[in-house]
């Protein structure tokens, strides 16, 4: 549901506003409006609160340390250092009484202590990571070419360079010595070995005043030289080989102390640190949010929205502190202020994790109905009724179970598996009811049999979808039917609230153009009298052209849009039987050519691969149609956007808002 909110105007004497923010800070419940705007356009007679001139320069300062002191927390590596969180807030709680003065000193001191140090050992850790990578990248290409290097024995009036050749391409060698040989007058030698069976090694021996021409060459042609780290340039090949084995050998022992040192600073100044870093986000952000204010020659006026729930709480910290010396005044919400009141939604826990997919299309704007709820009754519904296999919904539930159980600490896998459970126990049932586990095994094993309808174990009666295609495809419609009427009244429901005149003729208009149709269809369905029914025919189809008519006049010409796509989405629903049918199909033909093969461990096989690739298909497929049913076919029909979600002005390291 949406949290009800209230609009509140706080004003008091100028002299006790920063006192006022702080306490509204840290009460951390009230969505700040920002006054500028209105004041720049003339709208409110005030003017806007100003920052002075030491709050700027505090401010400047407070950003430059607090930059600083985000690089070091990133140099540590340890945000996951565990920490007490009571110690935390009171040291966060210490820091945020200092004044500018004793806070920057107080930070500038940490910084001060910490700051090389960290910097050097982050600049170490990394670059002994990084020499570990290039050196595992050289070694096994070295040791390609080292036994080879060993032949070669160069002097100063010589340079040789390396090279690695495809086999297939070691022909090429010879042409190479043929344009090397016009480049350094004949004064070049290429040996060459066979290093495995898809590698040729070779080095290239020149004279040493060729080697800027024969470097530009090898370039040109975009051969592959073998290029050392710049440690190592100058080295034969084999001694670098033997270097560079020994310093893969040391480096992770230097890695491993100064990894140690790191967690050794982070255990000792990480809860100081995060600690320091939100008081200094909270004390800019205080500062920052001053200009949103207004003010008189003697008051200031600071509005916003609360929960309604909070509002007696902030009047009593008000008055207590205050007396009547500063208001806090509730204003009516209006109509014409849904559009910019801030959203909040509360929804049960089982509910909640659905507000993250209605989030894909925005908030709901305040005052309609919050669709948190009715998403968490219909996706499950569809996506059941489509994949409707009791054997894959099982396997869907275990993996759920499995992923809470093992990712235990992580919110996007906690988020997901909480939306997937009620999905695949929706299969679980629809599998049920259709009689069908990995298709038509339970028929096959006689858990499911009889006819008209089959029955499990000959008692429960099944819907067997693939012999009711006709069946199917009606009941799909029906469900189509009966959502896009529902969605039609909520529209209904959303006009009155926002007392929206023309939307409610066209909602409506809709709703009862469709009811009348479908009245005047049912009415010849019944096998009344002939007079009876033509009479009930012509009386439903003047209640549905009243509808139309009132569709346009409401909506216009996208009246009549709305209304003819109200119907085409009612078809759209028949793609419930239609994907539904086709995975059922499958998982059946998989089950004949599973039974036809006369060797059972090939069965399996093809069985378990083929029912694989129809269990991940019904996982991902079933899934966008039953988004797209809920979220374009039914959403469509009365979900307004709203401009902004509920954020609070509150503190980093204070109390959250719920």
């Amino acid at each position: 549901m949406l949290v009800p909110m209230a609009k509140l105007e706080i004003i008091g004497p100028k002299n006790l506003f920063f006192d006022v923010v702080s306490v509204l800070h840290d009460q951390g419940r009230l969505h700040i409006e920002d006054l500028s705007r209105k004041i720049a356009s003339g709208e409110l007679p005030l003017d806007q609160m100003e920052i002075y001139e030491k709050q700027r320069q505090d401010q400047s300062r407070m950003d430059d340390m607090l930059i600083r002191v985000r690089a070091i927390l990133k140099a540590l590596h340890r945000e996951e250092t565990p920490m007490d969180p009571t110690k935390r807030r009171a040291e966060y709680e210490r820091l945020y009484q200092l004044d500018s003065e004793q806070l920057s000193q107080e930070v500038h001191e940490v910084i001060q202590e910490v700051e090389d140090r960290t910097s050097a050992l982050a600049s170490s850790h990394t670059a002994i990571e990084s020499e570990l990578a290039l050196l595992a990248r050289y070694e096994p290409i070295l040791h390609k070419i080292q036994p080879l290097a060993k032949q070669i024995v160069t002097t100063g009036a010589y340079d040789s360079v390396a090279l690695l050749v495809e086999r297939r391409y070691k022909g090429a060698l010879e042409q190479l010595k043929e344009e090397l040989d016009k480049i350094t007058n004949k004064q070049c030698e290429i040996v060459s070995a066979d290093v495995d069976e898809d590698t040729t090694a070779a080095i290239v021996v020149f004279a040493r005043k060729s080697t800027e021409a024969v470097h530009k060459f090898l370039a040109m042609e975009n051969v592959n030289q073998i290029r050392l780290p710049s440690d190592f340039e100058g080295m034969p090949f084999d001694m670098a080989y033997d270097q560079l084995k020994q310093r893969r050998k040391s480096l992770p022992s230097d890695l491993d102390k100064v990894t140690g040192e790191l967690k050794e600073m982070s255990d000792r100044w990480q809860l100081r640190l995060t600690a320091v870093r939100d008081v200094l986000i909270d004390k800019t952000e205080e500062i920052s949010a001053i200009p949103k204010f207004g003010r008189t020659e003697y008051a200031f006026v600071i509005t916003g929205w609360m929960p309604v729930r909070d509002v007696s709480g902030l009047r009593k910290m008000i008055t207590e502190k205050w007396a009547d010396d500063v208001i806090v005044e509730q204003t009516e919400i209006r109509e014409d202020d849904f559009a910019d009141t801030p959203v909040a939604l509360s929804n049960p826990k089982a509910i909640a994790p659905f507000q993250t997919l209605v989030g894909v299309r925005g908030v709901p704007r305040y005052g309609t109905v919050d669709p948190t709820w009715l998403l968490f009754l219909f996706y499950p519904l569809f996506f059941g009724m489509i994949v409707g296999d009791l054997g894959y919904g099982l396997i869907m539930l275990a993996i759920v179970f499995w992923l809470r159980l093992k990712f235990r600490e992580s919110a996007g896998i906690q988020l997901a598996t909480s939306i997937l459970g009620p999905a695949a126990t929706m299969v679980c049932a629809f599998g049920f009811v259709y009689g069908e586990a990995f298709g038509n095994v339970p028929a096959k094993l006689g858990l499911v049999y009889g006819h008209d309808p089959a029955k499990w174990f000959g008692v429960v009666p099944t819907f067997h979808r693939v012999a009711l295609v006709q069946e199917f495809m009606i009941l799909a419609v029906i469900v189509g039917v009966v959502h896009v009427l529902f969605g039609l009244v909520m529209g209904v429901i959303n006009a009155i609230r926002m007392k929206h005149k023309k939307h409610l003729y066209e909602k409506a208009g809709i709703l009862t153009f469709l009811l009348g149709v479908l009245m005047a269809v049912g009415v010849g369905f019944v096998g009344l009298a002939d007079s009876i029914s033509q009479v009930g025919q012509v009386l439903f189809a003047v209640v549905a052209f009243g509808g139309f008519i009132y569709a346009i006049r409401g909506g216009g010409v996208m009246g009549v849009v709305e209304t003819v796509e109200s119907v085409s989405h009612m078809a759209s629903y028949i793609r419930i039987m239609a994907v539904g049918l086709a995975g059922a199909i499958f998982a059946d033909a998989v089950n004949e050519i599973v039974a036809s093969m006369g060797n059972v461990v090939a069965g399996a096989a093809i069985g378990l691969l083929l029912h694989g690739l129809n269990f991940i298909i019904a996982a991902f497929s079933p899934t966008i149609h039953a988004l797209r049913l809920n979220f374009l076919e039914f959403f469509g029909k009365f979900f307004e956007t709203g401009k902004q979600q509920y954020e609070p002005f509150t503190k980093t390291g204070g109390e959250k808002s719920a």
